[in-house]
């Protein structure tokens, strides 16, 4: 009884394997493609802040006027006065150096930018800075490259603001050259209920279980509502260029990072998952990268 149970347990697990390899080549048997309306292999985070000051109009016009990116990444969040403006950090204190927040301010009593702005997510870059120092609105920025495609992160769990932000795209003809988005997935749950046309990202959590059901085979099986998949790049943090990251981690815990940070990488970045959701089309928009080496990995 024990070598039948063996058996068929083991022909079952192996028909399972068989099905889920198939189904990951072949996802069209189960799922409608997806239509896409617009591709994108250079975006520019935050028009390009290792370059320029990040989310600035000057930013975006050197990305797209001297780099001709595919797509700018922004950040948008309101003012007290109800005006949407592109900035990623609602505290005041590293990118305008003063205390307050930017939704405790009118538009008109925001404060420049710094001179010299620290770089996120570039481990080891110092300071970025730009003759441009003023905060601009949601509003510019669409103005001022029509049909270019724009990813936009929705900083807030505020109705108000995803719905002056959607206003402007229907205004300014965006919505299907638009993604939208956010890690936290109640924003994202808002953002599909508010208007489900607009392309819109995964969430942190939505991320963590396309791996889990990418590990355990079951990826194929599952139907997915989001259109663009966007994770971190782990293998950043194991380049050379990240040595000022590793020295702020005590010594204890380097070993460990680095391994985690490994099969984060070898999970994430799987040319198996990415080409599945390519054929669901899903695109990958891996950051950041930073480094010529890092570009192509991530294309590889």
């Amino acid at each position: 009884a024990w070598y039948l149970w063996t058996a068929v347990v083991g022909g079952c697990l192996l028909g399972y394997a068989t099905i889920s390899c198939l189904l990951l080549r072949y996802p069209s048997v189960l799922h409608r493609r997806k239509r896409r309306t617009f591709a994108a292999a250079h975006i520019s985070h935050r028009g390009g802040a290792g370059e320029l000051a990040e989310n600035t109009m000057e930013a975006f016009r050197a990305a797209v006027e001297q780099h001709g990116t595919h797509m700018l990444e922004l950040d948008c969040q309101m003012t007290r006065d109800g005006c949407v403006v592109v900035a990623h950090d609602e505290q005041l204190d590293r990118l305008c150096g003063c205390e307050g927040r930017i939704d405790e301010l009118d538009y008109d009593q925001l404060p420049p930018i710094s001179a010299r702005l620290g770089i996120t997510f570039s481990p080891g870059a110092e300071m970025a800075s730009g003759t441009d120092r003023r905060i601009p609105k949601l509003e510019e920025v669409l103005r001022a490259f029509p049909g270019l495609p724009m990813n936009v992160d929705v900083k807030f769990d505020r109705r108000d603001l995803m719905e002056s932000i959607l206003r402007m795209l229907r205004e300014h003809n965006r919505l299907d050259v638009t993604v939208w988005g956010n890690w936290s997935h109640r924003i994202v749950t808002q953002l599909a209920r508010l208007e489900p046309r607009v392309p819109r990202l995964f969430s942190l959590r939505r991320i963590g279980l396309v791996l889990l059901l990418f590990v355990t085979g079951l990826l194929p099986f599952v139907p997915i509502s989001e259109t663009h998949y966007e994770p971190p790049m782990p293998s950043v943090f194991l380049d050379p260029s990240a040595k000022e990251f590793w020295r702020r981690v005590p010594c204890p815990l380097r070993c460990l990072l680095r391994g985690l940070f490994w099969v984060l990488d070898c999970l994430i970045m799987s040319p198996m998952l990415i080409g599945h959701l390519r054929l669901r089309g899903i695109p990958t928009f891996a950051w950041v990268a930073n480094t010529e080496e890092q570009f192509v990995r991530a294309f590889r």
